[in-house]
């Protein structure tokens, strides 16, 4: 209500509150910035409507951390749902298709972190790689386990200068020996994983975003889990492998 007068001014109608709508939705997908979702979890309690949170709320918000490649069957009849963040979906898409197929004893993983998005100006670091955080784990193993919580993973993460995409180093100890071309083939045919190819010749992040943009992808958003196909290395019963 207090902004009110400063949309009309600029123009912009307003049809009416929070409330209002909150009053005529039976779904909320909050987009907020982090901690201010947790903040509006009164309001649809209130009104007894659904919601869905983005990553970057804490797993208590919700009490229920959703990846539909992995749990969607639990999340159906929910009240509140979070889903995690892009780099723990990531790993969540991965760790879950092998595990299917072979069982995970223990994943290993380190996350080279971009800096912040392409609009992110006062984020950082420019000549630096930050340790984030310095002490292990990272946040990233706990959150994999709010969706599989069967699976031991130890994370670590730092910050580059970079503003395209996260990268993945990703070792898996597997319960039964794997071969390179059948974990090829397993990612093959999940939708949301990809392999980048030799032939393409992408080795980076950098060539992987501008591929996004030549398919005329929404934003340049790579949907997928760009898994790097010559780094797959399946020796016996470890797994290898480079995502972005």
């Amino acid at each position: 209500i207090a902004k009110k007068p400063a949309f009309e001014k600029a123009g912009i109608p307003v049809a009416g509150t929070i409330d209002d709508m909150l009053k005529a939705a039976d779904i909320v997908v909050d987009a907020t910035p982090g901690g201010i979702g947790a903040k509006n979890k009164a309001l649809y309690e209130k009104y007894g409507i659904k919601a869905i949170w983005q990553g970057g709320e804490d797993h208590e918000v919700a009490g229920f951390s959703f990846n539909s490649d992995c749990n969607y069957h639990q999340a159906i009849g929910r009240q509140f749902v979070r889903v995690v963040s892009c780099n723990t979906t990531g790993l969540c898409r991965i760790i879950h298709a092998m595990d299917r197929q072979y069982g995970v004893a223990k994943v290993r993983a380190v996350m080279v972190r971009r800096g912040g998005d392409p609009g992110d100006i006062k984020r950082g670091p420019i000549d630096a790689v930050v340790l984030n955080p310095v002490t292990i784990p990272s946040h990233h193993g706990p959150d994999v386990q709010t969706v599989l919580p069967h699976i031991p993973i130890v994370t670590l993460a730092m910050i580059v200068p970079t503003t395209m995409m996260h990268m993945h180093v990703v070792q898996m100890d597997l319960k039964s020996e794997a071969s390179r071309e059948q974990v090829l083939e397993i990612i093959e045919k999940n939708p949301r994983m990809g392999l980048v190819r030799k032939s393409t010749g992408i080795t980076s992040t950098a060539e992987l975003k501008e591929y996004a943009m030549d398919l005329g992808r929404c934003h340049s958003d790579l949907w997928e889990n760009g898994i790097f196909e010559e780094s797959v290395s399946a020796l016996g019963k470890e797994l290898y492998l480079f995502q972005a």
